[in-house]
């Protein structure tokens, strides 16, 4: 099946519910929850962790982690602390990320579920290390001190609720499938792709959406929302007065032709799908080039 140029989808304040057909045609043109679940993870690096108190209930405290190479989850915790105390107890927890870079209206999040174990010493200082290449040392209560301790999360499974682009999945992800995915490869550009799109390329951004729409629909508003490597998503606010989505806020999904890896592939992917759409909105027709004949050709 060849995918779509666009799927366009009504956002749940606009417009009725999307039918079940564009939902799983829109999903089947972006990257799986897990493999979004691992890019929440990898990018964020902070969260909220869930502990048992002496009494049962769950208390919620600040966290940071750093992901291992083996793409493991490890948490520095203070000796102290009295998350650290009810883990000691109760190892079973769960973490909720929600990555601060996400732009505005874009808001995922995943939360895993399972328990902590302690690292021993060889792995806790390796643990260590990479935590403070990340993180730093960090000052007041969240300084780094030699008494801290790493934990790493078994994981049991994850719940993830979309929100990258106009991803609107909420699911849950067995730990298999999450430690098999992988984080997108774009992640950490993204939103230098996006801030770039919607400045000095914001024209491409409006094409993007007019070449979406209905023949009697036009865009008033248009902005990137979030670019993976299978394509990326456009918010648009359509003009009052037209017939189809007069008003109306509207999302839309425009795959790549091809996965997109690097900073150069998504650049040159985005460059190209725009210069297409130009074409087709201007209905631009190339000028045949003629062909110079050689000497003696067309005689007898």
């Amino acid at each position: 099946r060849v995918a779509p140029r666009a799927v366009a989808t009504a956002t749940a304040t606009s417009a009725p519910a999307t039918a079940a057909g564009d939902t799983a045609l829109i999903d089947s043109l972006r990257p799986t929850s897990a493999e979004c679940a691992k890019t929440l993870v990898a990018i964020a690096n902070t969260g909220t962790i869930s502990t048992a108190c002496e009494d049962g209930i769950p208390l919620g405290t600040f966290a940071s982690y750093v992901v291992s190479k083996e793409g493991e989850v490890i948490l520095r915790m203070r000796a102290d602390a009295l998350h650290t105390a009810n883990v000691t107890r109760d190892p079973r927890c769960s973490l909720y990320v929600q990555p601060a870079t996400q732009p505005p209206g874009v808001l995922s999040r995943a939360t895993l579920i399972g328990s902590l174990s302690r690292l021993n010493d060889d792995d806790a200082t390796k643990a260590s290390k990479q935590y403070n290449e990340t993180h730093g040392e960090n000052v007041g209560v969240d300084a780094v001190a030699g008494s801290d301790v790493y934990y790493k999360f078994d994981l049991d499974r994850v719940f993830y609720v979309g929100g990258l682009g106009s991803d609107k999945r909420a699911e849950v992800v067995s730990a298999a499938d999450f430690a098999s995915a992988a984080p997108d490869p774009l992640a950490r550009i993204a939103n230098s792709v996006v801030d770039a799109m919607n400045g000095e390329r914001y024209e491409d951004v409006m094409n993007f959406a007019r070449a979406s729409l209905p023949d009697e629909a036009e865009p008033a508003e248009a902005r990137m929302l979030w670019v993976d490597q299978l394509g990326f998503d456009v918010r648009v606010i359509t003009s009052a007065g037209d017939d189809a989505g007069a008003g109306k806020v509207l999302d839309v999904r425009v795959p790549f032709p091809a996965p997109a890896t690097t900073q150069q592939q998504v650049l040159s992917s985005l460059t190209m799908l725009a210069q297409v759409m130009w074409e087709e909105e201007k209905q631009y027709s190339p000028q045949p080039v003629p062909q110079e004949t050689t000497s003696g050709e067309g005689s007898d």
